[in-house]
Formats: structure tokens, C-alpha cells, sequence
């Protein structure tokens, strides 16, 4: 006697449709979490509620029916809220998102329910694809395909049986269904029992294909940048999680240096260039304020005053070959460091993906965007110089317009100026600063360089170097000025801005300059890695006459002299797991970035040409048969030419005849035939015939309600056919 073992019934499914209906929430749900949104504590909470139903179904009836009709206006006040104290339309939008998905998911749902489920996990992922590059979302945009494919097969199967279009009320919200009582123990158990594993591999070999043929569809087909035509990014506001902004304040770069997240990925044409410990220069902060430094009120007029709508800008202060790197050196900055771009040295031309807004001062060699970028952000410097100096004449005449009496300076001249001299005011650091310059200078006339050597010097013998700091009391003195006075160690913002005071309290103009230094190379897939921990803080002293000079004073570094000298193969590269898992996004950056249009347009005129030429081809070909067949038939015949003209129609006509007989047309003959071709019925219609002899049983019962009954009225039809094979076998229907 054969066991038979009955597919799921209809709670069954419904069960497993609960199950990937909650796996389908919690996918759309971690695409949130690349996205820069204050939305991670609901994404929790969400993720936790959405995970305690699924294991247990039975709680949504636990709710009263009040509460559910309550919770869409409660969601709707919600949103309302939200626009109103949050200035981004976006995250409010994906964190309404995020709770319908959650109303949703928690919720005993029909049909309608499950596509505005699946439609409102979709809506997040497409939102988190628009703004992010994460390698890790790829993975999760497979998960989320394969889940949703077999959700949509699950409802689509309740749909034949349950045949109903209207939604559920909330009184039936709050009842418990009987497929949601009992344990996952048993259930899992029936579904290892009843999966055809031949089918599911097959499946799975089917999905798999697909995502092989798409990735190799990647790989050949053209990039085109299309991530200017969407307008997702406009209705974020962009705030630096790293500090480099237009404001420094005190702690900021300390804190930094805690995070050891990957910043900054540089691909180097000449690995022998790259020093050990290179300088990524970011943002230069000209005004002096108590809390700390920040880009002057000048200086941002300038970079506004040079925005422009542009895809490349070049350098023309390009001049010595000192330290020069040939080739192109490729930056994938990661979103949340700075609009800042990071700057290595001289460069001849920088080179973005698409034009877009974007600030540039040559003089204080910044380039900036004109907001900070949701997603990565390439862009590539060619022919990169590595000095310690940046070339600004023009400060040197505005210097000394202000200190000739004999001149009238402008306004901006004086402005600048001043800007670059201005220290803490007050009689008291005034006094502390004079006397540590006595000290510096011990009454020497000394040049800038002289002077900052000196001063370095003496900050480096007072204090040591430390990533905690205690300022000691004191009354009528600034946060860096009573540093200066004690023998507290300190962290590199410290000794960059006391270096700056003092050499504006001699007289000297300097600035603090923040960026990345140093780094670790990839040995992988042989890239420079900068990471958040390498956040630093130094100084610039104007020479007085045409350059600012890069001053080194945290203890322990040293300038670009030293780092050339040590460049070259002397470093070790990392080639750990951690540096071979970030080779792979890397890898994915490659792949995605393209700064030459005309690469993209050329393989465009080849694939346009290819296809018209094959086109012409074909049509040539088509248009030249009509002579031939009237050639042929023209030609004497024989028996030979008789068989060829048979053969020619008889195997048309068989091949037409297979089709039909594989049912190649059945969606025809389905769409405009009569019933009797529906694939049920003919096997309902065959058995009945060859069990005809027999008694009118269950079997035969089934079968001619399979045969000729409505569709709503059917039975499982495998278990029907199951039935009569084994009474087939008995030799009687039952």
C-alpha cells in the first residue's frame, strides 16, 4: 500500500505565507541602516515586533480591535509631526515607511494586505539602492528578491482557493485564525516532509542563473551615470559625522580617532610616491573664535563666489616637479566624512564622474561640494605633487597693504589680513603668549620658518602627546591659553592651534589645517586605506613672501621631507582578512565609477552599429530569397528537386504539429479555445475514461467535479490523481 503524503493545506500555506511576509519586512528593514537617517532606533524597535509575531502569529489577536482602528491616524499624526520638526522631507517619508511596514507585517493580512506589504518593502529598498553603493546591500537585495518571488507564489496559490478581493475589518484583525495556533516545531517538521527538494534545487538553480546572467549584464553593458536623475538626495540635509567641517572645535578630532571605520580608499598610480605617512588635506580654519577654529566669513564667500556647475577644474599653481607622481591617482571618499575633498598635494587636473556644484579656492588649495554627498564620492587627481608648500602670492601683497600706512586697503585686504593675525583677546593671554614667545625667540629677529621651528620645539619639551586632556583652572583665559601655560599633555588640535596663537601673537600669519595623515596599504588589491582614526590636526605659517609652509607640531610626526625619503616599498601592506574583505567593495567601486564619458559613448556607437549593421544584413538577406526561390523554381526537375520541394513542406507542417502537440500554444488555445484544453480537466477527463468500468465512488466523484465543475469547487487535484492511480493499480476505483 503506498503512503501518501498530502500537500499543505490552506493554513498551512498561510502559515508559510506569515513566515516570508515577516522575513520580507525585515530585509526592506536592513536596507535602512545604510542609509545616513536618524531611523536606526525605529528600524530596532520595528525589527524586534516584527520578529516576535513571527514566531509567535498568535499575538496580533491580542490587540484589541480599538487599537488597530486607531493606529493608521495615530501613524498619520505621526507623519504630520515629523515634517513639521524635522527640515528633510526624505527621512520623514522612510520613517513613515518604516511604520506602515510594521503595521503591516504585525498584522493578519489578505491579499491586499500582502501586495501593499510587498510594495511599501520595496519603496525602502529602492530608496536605500538610490543612496548607497554598500557592497552588503547587494547581498540583501538578492534576499530580498528570492523572499519576495516566494511570497508572491504563496499568495498567489491561497488566492485560487480563497477567491476573495475584500480586506480584512479590524474585528477580524483581533481574532486568533487557526493557522496561527501550534508551535514551528511540527510545521517545519510537515514542510521537510512535503518538499519536493527536486524542484527546490531546481528553483534555485533557475534563481541563481538569473542572478549570474544580470551580473554578467553588468559587467558588459555600459556605465552610465545615472545617479543625477534621481532627486533622493535633495531632501536630505548633510551633516559630517567626522567633524571636517567649517567648524572645529576642541575634542572634535580626538573623538575621531577612536572610530576605525575606512574613510577614504585611494587607488595610486606610483605606489613608490606614497610616503608612509602622507598628508590629506581637507579643510584650512583661518578664524580664530574661544570654542575653536573655523573657515572665515572671506573665505566662504570666496569658495561661494567660485561655485560652479562643473565636472573638472584644474590647478595652475602646477609648476615645480619636486615629489611629482605621474598618472592618475583615483579617490572613493565615503558619505558622512566632509563635501571637503581630501588633497594630497599639487595636482594638475581633478576629475569628477558627472558635473555638479563645486567650490574651489587654488589659493588655499580647497575643493569642496556644495553639500556633503549621501553616497560615495569619486573623483580622480592627476599628477599629483607631493610638497609641504602651497603658493599664495596675493596674501603676501594684502599683508603688506595693511602694514603701509601709506596704503588704503580694501575691505576684503584688511579682512584677510587680520583674519590670519587675530589670537585670543584679553590683557591676561596676551601676557601668557608674549612671555612663551620670550622664551621661543629669546629676542632673536627670526624668519617664519626659524620661529616655527623654535616653537615646536618648545611645545614638544612642555607637553606630551595624549588622547585624553585636562585643562587646569583659570579665570580670564581661553581653553588653548591655559594649555599653554600648564604642562598638561595634550592631542593634535592642541598643539595645532597653540601653535597658531603664538605665531600670530609674533606677528606671523597661520592657520590650523585638518585632513587625514597617514594611512595602511592594501596589499590585496594594492590600494591606500585612510581610515577615521587617522583624522589630524596641523598648522601653516605664511613665509612671508609667496607660500604657506606645513608645520608638523604633535610629537612623534614628521614633515614631507622625512616621508619621501622613506617612500617606496618600505612599508608593510596589510593583507589580512580584514583587508581582504575591504578589497572587495573596492573591487565594487571599480566597477561603478567611470570618469570618461567617451569610453561609454563609443561603446554605445558600437553596440548602435553592430545592430544596424546586422539588421542591414538580415533585411538583404530576406530581400534576396524571393529571387532565389524564383530562380529554383525555374531550374528543370528531377527526383532529387521533387524530394527537396516535399521535405520543405512536410517538415514545417510535423514541426508545426509538435508544437501544438507540446502545447507551445496553449496560451493561445487557452485565450481562444474551449475549455476542454485546460490541462486539469484533460487529466480529469482521461482518468474517468480509464476508470470508467468501475463503481461511482469518491474517486469517480472528484474526478467529474475536476471534470466538469467550477473552478471554486475543485479539490486538490494532485491527491485526486494520486487516488486514482493507486485504485488504477487495484484494479477498482476505490
Amino acid at each position: 500500500m503506498d503512503k501518501l503524503l498530502p500537500p499543505l493545506n490552506l493554513d498551512e500555506l498561510r502559515r508559510l505565507k506569515w513566515l516570508l511576509g515577516g522575513a520580507l519586512a525585515l530585509i526592506s528593514l536592513g536596507t535602512v541602516v545604510f542609509l545616513e537617517i536618524e531611523a536606526l532606533g525605529l528600524v530596532g524597535v520595528a525589527a524586534s515586533l516584527i520578529l516576535a509575531v513571527m514566531l509567535w502569529p498568535f499575538l496580533p489577536s491580542r490587540v484589541p480591535a480599538l487599537v488597530w482602528r486607531g493606529a493608521v491616524p495615530v501613524i498619520i499624526l505621526c507623519l504630520i509631526a515629523d515634517l513639521y520638526f524635522s527640515p528633510d522631507t526624505l527621512p520623514a517619508l522612510i520613517r513613515l515607511a518604516i511604520l506602515l511596514v510594521l503595521y503591516r507585517s504585525v498584522s493578519y493580512r489578505r491579499k491586499r494586505e500582502d501586495l501593499q506589504l510587498i510594495l511599501l518593502a520595496l519603496f525602502l529598498v529602492v530608496v536605500a539602492g538610490v543612496l548607497t553603493v554598500a557592497l552588503e546591500f547587494a547581498f540583501l537585495l538578492l534576499l530580498f528578491t528570492g523572499c519576495a518571488l516566494g511570497f508572491l507564489f504563496v499568495v498567489t496559490l491561497i488566492d485560487l482557493t480563497e477567491n476573495t478581493r475584500q480586506a480584512l475589518t479590524f474585528e477580524e484583525m483581533s481574532r486568533c485564525p487557526a493557522w496561527a495556533l501550534g508551535s514551528w516545531r511540527p510545521y517545519i517538521y510537515r514542510l521537510r516532509q512535503v518538499a519536493d527538494w527536486r524542484w527546490v534545487g531546481f528553483a534555485s538553480g533557475l534563481f541563481f542563473c538569473v542572478v549570474i546572467i544580470s551580473t554578467l549584464l553588468f559587467i558588459v553593458i555600459p556605465r552610465f551615470e545615472i545617479t543625477a536623475g534621481f532627486f533622493l538626495d535633495q531632501y536630505i540635509t548633510k551633516q559630517s559625522r567626522t567633524g571636517f567641517t567649517d567648524v572645529l572645535k576642541f575634542g572634535e578630532v580626538g573623538t575621531l580617532i577612536q572610530d576605525n571605520r575606512v574613510a577614504l580608499r585611494v587607488d595610486v598610480a606610483d605606489p613608490a610616491m606614497v610616503g608612509l605617512a602622507p598628508y590629506w588635506r581637507l579643510v584650512a580654519l583661518d578664524e580664530y573664535t574661544p570654542d575653536g577654529f573655523r573657515v572665515s566669513a572671506g573665505l566662504k564667500q570666496e569658495l561661494l563666489r567660485s561655485q560652479t556647475v562643473t565636472q573638472q577644474i584644474t590647478d595652475q599653481q602646477l609648476g615645480s616637479v619636486r615629489g611629482m607622481a605621474t598618472g592618475n591617482w583615483t579617490f572613493y571618499l565615503e558619505p558622512g566624512v566632509s563635501r571637503f575633498l581630501p588633497i594630497p598635494g599639487r595636482y594638475r587636473q581633478l576629475r569628477l564622474r558627472e558635473p555638479m556644484p563645486l567650490q574651489a579656492s587654488r589659493r588655499h588649495r580647497l575643493v569642496a561640494l556644495r553639500t556633503e554627498a549621501m553616497t560615495m564620492t569619486a573623483y580622480q587627481v592627476e599628477a599629483v605633487e607631493l610638497t609641504d608648500t602651497i603658493p599664495d602670492p596675493r596674501f603676501a601683497q594684502r599683508l603688506r597693504a595693511v602694514q603701509d600706512s601709506r596704503t588704503t586697503p580694501s575691505v576684503q585686504d584688511r579682512a584677510e589680513a587680520e583674519t590670519n593675525l587675530r589670537g585670543p583677546l584679553g590683557p591676561v593671554n596676551s601676557a601668557i603668549l608674549r612671555r612663551i614667545n620670550t622664551e621661543i625667540t629669546a629676542g632673536a629677529v627670526l624668519t617664519p620658518a626659524e620661529y616655527a621651528h623654535r616653537a615646536i620645539a618648545w611645545l614638544q619639551a612642555h607637553h606630551a602627546y595624549a588622547l585624553s586632556v585636562k585643562l587646569p583652572p583659570g579665570d580670564g583665559q581661553d581653553a588653548i591659553v591655559r594649555w599653554l601655560a600648564s604642562n598638561e599633555p595634550g592631542f593634535c588640535e592642541y598643539f595645532a592651534a597653540s601653535f597658531v596663537l603664538l605665531a600670530r601673537a609674533a606677528d606671523y600669519p597661520a592657520r590650523v589645517v585638518t585632513g587625514f595623515h597617514g594611512g595602511i596599504w592594501n596589499g590585496v588589491e594594492n590600494y591606500f586605506m585612510v581610515r577615521n582614526s587617522d583624522a589630524h590636526a596641523w598648522a601653516e605659517i605664511y613665509d612671508g613672501t609667496a607660500s604657506w609652509l606645513r608645520m608638523e607640531p604633535t610629537p612623534g610626526l614628521r614633515g614631507l621631507s622625512s616621508t619621501i625619503a622613506q617612500a617606496g616599498p618600505s612599508f608593510a601592506p596589510d593583507r589580512s582578512w580584514r583587508a581582504r574583505l575591504d578589497s572587495v567593495r573596492v573591487l565594487w567601486y571599480r566597477r561603478i565609477v567611470n570618469f570618461d564619458s567617451r569610453a561609454q559613448v563609443a561603446m554605445v556607437e558600437q553596440v548602435k552599429s553592430f545592430t544596424t549593421e546586422l539588421g542591414s544584413a538580415w533585411l538583404g538577406q530576406l530581400a534576396k530569397y524571393p529571387q532565389r526561390l524564383k530562380t529554383w523554381w525555374a531550374q528543370p526537375w528531377n527526383l532529387a528537386r521533387v524530394r527537396e520541394l516535399l521535405m520543405g513542406i512536410l517538415v514545417p507542417i510535423a514541426l508545426v504539429g509538435l508544437l501544438l502537440r507540446w502545447g507551445r500554444w496553449g496560451w493561445w488555445r487557452s485565450r481562444w479555445g474551449p475549455a476542454d484544453y485546460d490541462p486539469v480537466r484533460r487529466t480529469a477527463g482521461r482518468w474517468l475514461t480509464q476508470l470508467a468500468a468501475g463503481p461511482d465512488d469518491d474517486v469517480m466523484a472528484d474526478l467529474r467535479r475536476l471534470r466538469y465543475g467550477p473552478r471554486e469547487t475543485w479539490p486538490e487535484s494532485q491527491v485526486v490523481f494520486r487516488r486514482a492511480k493507486i485504485a488504477r493499480r487495484r484494479g477498482r476505483p476505490c
